[in-house]
């Protein structure tokens, strides 16, 4: 799909092509980073190198989210139920990911961002994530704030909904691959929603469907979204640790700025840095969240030696289930009683001292983002918050597929395109970054509307 570029220039946008109408056909398959696979062509990919390192970080991001997630289900931290389903839900993502990259690659020798059907629905995935993640802290936020106690079966139909959603999105791409006329760019749940042809500029073949944009833009709000509500859990249950899961967030927030970044350009081979960039981002942030979350579970009473001893007692529990005994049988250790109203003790203890040394909010409004959505948006039920969040990322969405096209056929340099970028990545970091800096300096709150 890449054009003969001429040497040091590249167009800022690649060649304009039909779709391509191949059949399915055996090709190279490539296993990396699953959502920013590059394959090999004409010598605009990544080096094999890099390739590698990339892999290689994304499958390390795997161990300091499943450290993230023993932590935050900690009894002693009594996370938000719909919190730590929405986050083990991403799990979904990662292992749902793999077999659509593999199937692009084996399919029609391309990464898993140049084959939207898969991409897609693949994608869909971690935006059920971010979505299940915020409405678990609305819930939570309304329990604490205003003694509003969503029914289990609430809590049930949530688990229900996202389980649905997911299955959906993975019968979507079987329904394409099962018809027999899938092509490499056959867009996402038909292209609904994609600019009539002749209406707007040309895209490249490669460029993301609306459907496929749309799951991209609102996993960017939804996580922001989420940072904010983590934020006000913290003022809501006394617990100023919440606020460094916020800071623990911000990482894989930029790590999705990069993937969008990546297709805002039409996956440029100039630009294929992303790919090594992302995964290096994912894997920082998921370090950074389970530190958060360590910090989180001491304060609310875990130790070290509790851990010892829960590690332990599983490995203990499944060498006796490996020799099919009961735990009776093989004597496999329990938790005594005390030690349980230890911990309780303990964690009301920490939580005592945890409101004691929370600063009180501040009045001070501070700087205004999406992130604040979630406050904002407070009054609304959940249809309507959801309702508003897919009009938002709809139209982010628009934008971020057709602008583009606009600038069609203007010849930059390499170096030229990797700054623009690069400051599509590092100007909203900055901002990020500056507006939670602010609110941790200041004590400050949001106050008013968008």
């Amino acid at each position: 799909e890449h054009p003969h570029r001429p040497r040091m220039l590249t167009p800022l946008l690649p060649r304009l092509g039909p779709a391509s109408t191949s059949p399915l056909r055996a090709g190279p398959v490539t296993l990396a980073a699953p959502e920013l696979l590059l394959l090999a062509d004409g010598g605009g990919a990544l080096s094999s190198t890099a390739d590698e390192l990339a892999g290689s970080l994304f499958g390390a991001s795997l161990f300091p989210w499943l450290a993230m997630l023993y932590w935050l289900k900690h009894p002693t931290v009594g996370a938000p139920p719909g919190v730590t389903f929405g986050l083990t839900f991403l799990l979904a993502f990662v292992f749902g990911s793999i077999p659509a990259a593999i199937g692009a690659g084996a399919l029609f020798g391309v990464s898993l961002a140049d084959a939207d059907w898969l991409h897609g629905s693949a994608e869909s995935l971690l935006a059920i994530t971010n979505c299940v993640v915020v409405f678990g802290f609305r819930d939570a936020i309304d329990v604490e704030e205003k003694g509003v106690r969503a029914p289990a079966a609430d809590e049930a139909s949530l688990r229900a909904a996202a389980t649905a959603l997911g299955s959906l999105s993975a019968l979507s791409a079987v329904a394409v691959f099962a018809s027999g006329g899938a092509s490499v760019h056959t867009p996402w749940l038909g292209g609904i929603g994609n600019a009539p042809a002749g209406l707007w500029p040309a895209e490249p073949s490669n460029a993301l469907s609306m459907p496929t944009w749309v799951i991209h833009t609102s996993s960017l709000v939804e996580w922001l979204v989420a940072m904010g509500l983590a934020w006000r859990y913290a003022d809501a249950v006394a617990q100023p640790r919440w606020r460094g899961v916020t800071w623990g967030m911000l990482p894989l927030h930029t790590s999705g700025i990069v993937a969008c970044t990546y297709h805002l350009f039409y996956n440029a081979p100039a630009i294929a840095w992303c790919v090594t960039l992302q995964a290096a981002m994912t894997c920082v942030g998921n370090t950074t969240l389970a530190l958060a979350c360590l910090r989180l579970a001491l304060a609310s009473g875990w130790t070290w030696q509790a851990g010892a001893d829960e590690a332990a007692a599983a490995w203990a529990a499944l060498l006796v289930s490996a020799r099919g005994e009961s735990p009776s049988e093989g004597g496999a250790p329990s938790a005594p009683a005390s030690d349980e109203s230890a911990a309780s003790s303990a964690a009301a203890a920490s939580a005592a001292a945890s409101a004691s040394a929370a600063p009180p909010p501040s009045q001070a409004a501070a700087l205004v983002g999406w992130e604040d959505l979630g406050e904002a948006w407070a009054a609304d039920g959940n249809a309507a918050f959801l309702a508003k969040l897919l009009a938002l990322s709809g139209g982010l969405a628009y934008a971020a597929k057709y602008l583009p096209a606009l600038v069609a056929g203007v010849q930059v340099s390499d170096e030229l395109l990797g700054a623009a970028a690069g400051a599509v990545i590092v100007v909203p970091t900055a901002l990020n970054c500056a507006k939670w800096l602010q609110r941790s300096k200041e004590g400050a709150e949001f106050v008013g509307d968008i």
